[in-house]
């Protein structure tokens, strides 16, 4: 059975959207936990969706600071996740691990941070950083590998799987939802828009990739009226095929220009967007897609078509995205005639998403332009701890976007 969808507000008497370095007095009185599944149609209107948000109180969970160590700190998503949580209220960068990176001051490891304004800690290897984990030094830990290196390494370390409070994984190696080899823990899906009610009592949550984000938060409004096979089509940030050195991502051959790789349906964001798509939609949906590299450094601009069970015209289309993603601090619907840009969203953790249907309302043209680096990864992932600890979702994420 296809678990119901939870949609999004923040429940009355929150906070308003906390910039980044902001912090409440404490924990506020009330944090958005719950959602709404949404109904067949065009989705609940905001009267019912509103009237579904449970509020989850800050005393249901003792105020913690949760210690971080983040694994994989040389790349280009550990090292946004470090920033994010430097400037986070409730998170302490306890430890950093890179395997070829060990024993280099920290400062060099992020060449953004001013060490004088917050003290970092040692850049450890992985053996030295388990030692870390058995001495208490920290709860929490944020896996940001390459995809497999994350599995290969609980696999050999399993303490390292294992004794952590928390472990958020930035790879793809758990969200399809299999158990890891070591410490049987299951690996909650971690996209909050579509399925918070589960990411709260999670203890391991698989963070979503960036492709998959920008299609499914582009789609979830309209899953249900899809009729046939989605076609989606994306510009990525160089960021987003990781920091080692590629003939590909080099400035001569992607300056000036912008190529297709792995179209059709052989990358390997694919499956899970076809898996995101069925749970939403309730059965299977297709995808096609065609991957762009475009020369700029971080973003994703994504565009999705597809077949509507019945005509929809772009009204009732544009009503039905502003009902669901009413009181989400991180999705914003533009007017219409309005379409995403990447520069509006970059270095924030929002997703602005637009959408239309054309020839008679049977197809649907969507939208959505992410920061790739952090509401495709890194800010992603601190959402999620902050939804697994309690605190408001929002809570130390940067929500507008540096265009200049």
């Amino acid at each position: 059975m296809i678990p119901p969808v939870a949609g999004a507000g923040i429940a009355a008497g929150a906070p308003a959207s906390a910039g980044a370095g902001s912090a409440p007095a404490g924990l506020p009185a009330t944090v958005a936990a719950d959602g709404l599944a949404p109904a067949a149609g065009l989705g609940p209107p905001a009267a019912a969706a509103a009237e579904s948000r449970r509020p989850a109180r800050a005393s249901d969970r003792a105020p913690q600071a949760a210690r971080i160590a983040v694994l994989g700190a040389s790349g280009y998503a550990g090292q946004e996740f470090a920033r994010l949580a430097l400037a986070h209220p409730g998170l302490q960068l306890a430890a950093l691990c890179s395997r070829e990176q060990a024993g280099r001051p920290a400062c060099e490891l992020l060449p953004g941070v001013d060490p004088r304004v917050d003290p970092l800690p040692p850049v450890l290897d992985p053996e030295a950083l388990e030692e870390r984990l058995a001495a208490g030094a920290f709860d929490t830990l944020v896996c940001c590998l390459p995809h497999g290196a994350w599995k290969q390494l609980a696999a050999e370390r399993p303490a390292l799987a294992d004794g952590p409070a928390r472990v958020v994984d930035l790879s793809s190696d758990f969200r399809d939802g299999r158990v890891p080899a070591a410490g049987g823990w299951d690996y909650v899906y971690g996209l909050p828009e579509a399925f918070r009610l589960e990411i709260p009592a999670a203890t391991r949550v698989a963070n979503p990739g960036c492709y998959p984000t920008a299609a499914a938060l582009a789609l979830l409004p309209a899953a249900e009226w899809i009729a046939g096979p989605v076609m989606v089509s994306a510009l990525s940030g160089v960021s987003g095929a990781g920091r080692a050195p590629q003939l590909r991502t080099s400035f001569v051959e992607l300056d000036g220009g912008a190529a297709l790789y792995r179209a059709g349906t052989e990358h390997a964001h694919v499956p899970e967007m076809e898996r995101t798509l069925a749970r939403l939609a309730g059965r299977p949906v297709p995808v096609g897609f065609a991957p762009q590299l475009a020369p700029m450094a971080r973003g994703i601009l994504l565009t999705a078509t597809a077949p509507l069970a019945r005509p929809v015209s772009p009204g009732e289309a544009r009503d039905a995205y502003l009902a669901r993603y009413e009181g989400e601090p991180f999705v914003r619907v533009l007017a219409a005639g309005t379409w995403p840009e990447t520069r509006a969203v970059r270095s924030s953790n929002r997703c602005d998403v637009a959408v239309t249907t054309l020839h008679g309302g049977t197809t649907l043209l969507a939208a959505a332009a992410l920061d790739n680096l952090v509401k495709g990864a890194a800010g992603q992932a601190v959402q999620n701890l902050n939804l697994m600890l309690g605190w408001p979702e929002e809570w130390g994420l940067p929500t507008h976007g540096t265009p200049w």
